[in-house]
């Protein structure tokens, strides 16, 4: 809680008992502790009640009380028993109210009265009404005369029950934004009602819920522009009744003339579009009854043509993934799944902007199937991008859904076959997905190696599962139709609250894009100072041919030449060799080499068993034998390499004999630890005993060999970071939730990994402080560092910026070969170009990077004014409804025109937003 918060509350806690009092107060007779007069001046008759929601709560008798409330008959009242105030209503008091004529009366009312159920955000009430009986009024019906009242009827024919205009718009956008259910929301009006449960109200759950499914019917058509066009809601077509992206392409609407000239490789006019599956939105196969009341006119395709295709593919096996393991593999086919009708949704999205497009949703029975996903895509396309001529499609599986994509188009139907004679297709992976995918993946399909893409990271489609995510309890139940309906509702929710944002967003996102292109191409300039002209030219080159060759070699692909530990002591044995047939002999039948691999694993080992001995397993039993069976096979293992190392390193012996002279004995001393016994490593002798207390080349080895294991170290290590954030992404997204044993597994591997970081991370410190002492000043300090713990971690700048655009490289993420000593296996005749091949990835995305930032700009300069043209195009197409059904009644075409004006001048705002 910040500073001001605390403060303001300290300064409130000394009040307490004030506003405990008042409190209080507010259920007495207040100033009319002393008066039994109505508080109306005219009135001379005795106060018997009040209203608790009029302004100071005045106390009236019944006929000022039923007066005062004749436009105000869902207030809460209470009357005085003589000693408290008691629940009462206005009914009770004697209120009646007339219906039609907007409020004013009606010269023949109906003779009877009817007492209607009123579900109201202040509670449930009862309340006696009459039914106008005019001829005059085209509202003869009692429906109409309730929904001109802002009441909406349960039921057509002499209606008992009606829920009030603010109560549906309050739950609605509860569920939109709250993800509130129907049965939570309906049980919290009964508890304001009555929380005692002496006066528990009639149960109208069932009524609430189909008024509310209707509601949204009629709100959704309404916003759509139905009740303007002459056909009405019976002529809606598939998909008009979406919330369409202002900033993405739409042919004939917001692009400008010549846009098709534009050169391919200049993705500005491209429609990207994300897919994705979500196997949280399920169905329960209830065998419920349903009414099908917006048949594809928004999100999800159309239903019945949607059923009758996946019928044909009931055998179909669902996709297969590359080298990565996603929940759609995972948790889809999963046992407790038999008991769902559908086992979750598929969905595309505008990879850009993150718009639910129109006929871009559709039902998975079971599993992410090539027959669900290419429906629920070539509908989208067929509908929103039939024409471009560039198609981007992201999906985390596009490395198997790419495969026959266009041999499988050609099986379905003829409406759905899109003409691809002059469009372009690319396909990617998601820029965080690509992560879990393997090499040929990561290289080939890969958004920020793809020219014309700009900032595109193809994860927004994710930001829209997890706002859907919430109702997944609640639709669940629901009859089919209902649920799609309900679902329909939550993407059109996101898609509007992103039209009122998107001028913001752009203007915020197009300065950052800039700041970052600046400073981006700093970083290449200073790259562009160490590496000749010509060499670059000739990369760059290689890119252009990739680029319109994806046949040839991936310059993006890492060299293959990477030095380990076992490629050195290879080196070490064949020089050795030599050595020996030149005559030089060994000390000992294990050569110099071989011994101090020794020594390093040896070290090793100890560290594992003093991190063992910690580990919460080594304090039980079997713990302990097996700790115990560890050190004693060490000390075997140390006990034969000291022999052999009083032939290399004689003068380890001298010193052992000092520090026994110079340590007293103690009680503990004959229980050393086999793992904390100093192994006198070269660098843990002093320099002075390196001449003469070595044999010869001795030093130069053991150099050698650190280097390999710090180098092989950062290698291992590298790896098992990218690993654990592939586990980490994994366990958030698809494991998290009530399940405790896929969460337990999941916490288990990532811990695994843990300790094999840990101890990649505790070599590479070994070998780096070895290093420090016996070589200074050698090569290597150009190129490694200290290992400090917020260096370890995955390839990324911090957690507040993750993406490749922004990346600041962690050191150990970079390779800096500049000198060809530094190279595994130098020569004296190698080439520049050789030297430098260690640099040519990192150079090569560090321009991709800028050139990606470059395109980024570009999109969103082209963007704003392609919003800004839809949003003029929408104003006008609201001011053209206007003119629409000249035939409707007088005053409910006065409605439509004061609709359609407020709609076109709020598209003008967000015009001038932008």
């Amino acid at each position: 809680m910040r500073g001001r918060q605390v403060e303001l509350l300290k300064e409130w806690l000394p009040l307490r008992d004030t506003f405990l009092d008042e409190m209080v107060r507010l259920d007495g007779r207040g100033d009319f502790h002393n008066s039994e007069q109505c508080s109306t001046s005219e009135c001379n008759e005795r106060w018997t009640s009040r209203c608790i929601e009029c302004f100071g709560s005045p106390l009236l008798c019944d006929g000022c009380l039923c007066a005062s409330h004749i436009h105000s008959p869902l207030h809460r009242v209470q009357r005085w028993t003589g000693s408290y105030f008691k629940q009462h209503s206005l009914l009770e008091a004697g209120l009646t109210v007339q219906l039609g004529h907007d409020g004013l009366q009606c010269p023949t009312p109906r003779p009877t009265t009817t007492t209607l159920t009123v579900i109201d955000i202040s509670g449930i009430h009862k309340v006696l009404v009459k039914y106008c009986d005019c001829g005059s009024i085209q509202a003869a019906q009692g429906y109409i005369q309730l929904l001109r009242a802002r009441w909406w009827p349960a039921t057509l024919k002499r209606p008992g029950t009606v829920v009030t205009l603010r109560t549906c718009e309050l739950f609605h956008a509860l569920t939109l934004q709250g993800k509130m259910n129907a049965y939570d929301f309906w049980n919290g009006l009964v508890r304001i009602t009555d929380n005692t449960g002496l006066r528990t109200p009639k149960d109208h759950y069932k009524d609430f819920i189909r008024i509310m499914r209707c509601f949204r019917n009629i709100r959704l058509a309404k916003r759509g522009g139905r009740a303007h066009e002459p056909g009405g809601i019976a002529a809606t077509g598939v998909g008009e009744l979406v919330v369409e992206c202002p900033a993405c392409p739409h042919p004939g609407v917001n692009l400008p003339e010549g846009w098709k000239d534009v050169p391919k490789t200049e993705a500005y006019y491209a429609v990207m579009l994300a897919i994705d599956a979500n196997f949280k939105l399920k169905s329960k196969n209830r065998g419920l009854k349903d009414v099908d009341m917006a048949p594809g006119w928004s999100y999800f395709v159309e239903n019945e043509s949607y059923q009758e295709h996946v019928r044909t593919y009931i055998d179909q096996d669902e996709m297969k993934h590359c080298e990565s393991s996603f929940a759609a593999v995972d948790h889809a086919n999963m046992p407790a799944a038999k008991r769902f009708a559908v086992n979750g949704v598929g969905a595309v999205i505008c990879a850009r902007h993150c718009f639910y497009r129109k006929s871009s949703v559709g039902d998975l029975q079971r599993g992410e199937r090539y027959c669900n996903m290419d429906y629920i895509l070539l509908s989208t396309i067929a509908r929103t991008a039939g024409n471009v001529k560039m198609l981007v499609l992201s999906y985390d599986i596009a490395c198997q859904f790419s495969i026959n994509f266009l041999s499988r188009m050609a099986q379905y139907p003829e409406g759905l076959r899109i003409k691809f004679n002059d469009v372009t297709i690319i396909f990617v992976i998601p820029k965080f997905h690509i992560l879990g995918h393997g090499e040929k993946c990561q290289l080939g399909l890969n958004i920020n190696t793809t020219e014309g893409l700009g900032r595109t990271c193809g994860e927004g489609i994710e930001s829209g599962w997890a706002e859907t995510n919430g109702a997944a309890l609640s639709t669940r139940e629901m009859s089919p139709a209902s649920r799609r309906e309900s679902l329909d509702d939550f993407f059109g929710a996101i898609n509007w609250r992103k039209t009122i944002t998107l001028g913001k967003l752009l203007t915020r996102t197009l300065k950052q894009a800039m700041a970052a292109l600046a400073d981006q191409k700093k970083a290449l300039e200073e790259s562009n100072d160490t590496i000749p002209a010509a060499i670059r030219a000739r990369w760059e080159e290689s890119v252009t041919a990739w680029d319109a060759d994806r046949s040839l070699p991936n310059p993006y692909r890492e060299p293959g030449n990477v030095t380990t530990l076992l490629d050195v002591r290879l080196e070490l044995a064949k020089e050795e060799a030599a050595e020996v047939s030149r005559g030089v002999v060994s000390l000992h039948e294990m050569s110099a080499s071989v011994f101090l691999s020794m020594g390093i694993e040896l070290e090793d080992l100890q560290r594992g068993i003093r991190v063992k001995a910690k580990d919460s397993e080594s304090k039980t039993p079997a713990g302990k034998l097996a700790l115990h069976e560890k050190r004693t096979a060490l000390q075997s293992r140390v006990r034969s390499w000291r022999a052999i190392q009083q032939i290399y390193m004689p003068a380890v012996a001298a010193l052992q004999a000092a520090t026994l002279t110079s340590t007293p004995l103690t009680e503990d001393a004959d229980r050393s630890k086999i793992e904390d016994e100093p192994l006198y490593l070269p660098s843990a002798i002093p320099g002075e005993f390196w001449s003469q207390g070595f044999s010869i080349g001795l030093i130069d080895k053991y150099r050698r060999l650190r280097l390999a294991q710090a180098e092989d170290a950062l290698h291992n290590l590298r790896r098992q970071l990218r690993i654990r954030a592939g586990l980490i992404h994994y366990k958030h997204v698809f494991v998290d939730g009530p399940g405790q044993k896929s969460n337990t597994r999941a916490r288990s591997q990532i811990l695994r990994f843990k300790g094999k970081i840990d101890r990649h991370v505790a070599q590479y410190r070994a070998a780096y402080a070895a290093l420090l002492i016996v070589w200074p000043d050698g090569p290597w300090t150009h190129r490694l560092q200290e290992l400090k713990p917020e260096h370890v971690r995955a390839p990324k700048d911090d957690e507040r910026r993750v993406g490749e655009g922004h990346r600041v490289q962690v050191w150990i993420w970079k390779a800096v070969p500049h000198e060809a000593r530094d190279l595994p296996g130098s020569r004296e005749d190698m080439t520049e170009e050789e030297v430098h091949e260690g640099l040519r990835v990192d150079w090569l995305k560090e321009r991709a990077r800028v050139r990606r930032w470059d395109e980024e700009v570009k999109h969103l300069q082209e963007e704003m004014p392609r919003a800004v043209r839809f949003l003029q195009h929408k104003a006008e197409w609201w001011r053209g409804l206007a003119q629409q059904r000249p035939d409707a009644p007088t005053d409910v075409h006065d409605g439509l025109k004061a609709y359609a004006a407020r709609h076109a001048a709020m598209y003008v705002d967000f015009r001038l937003g932008l």
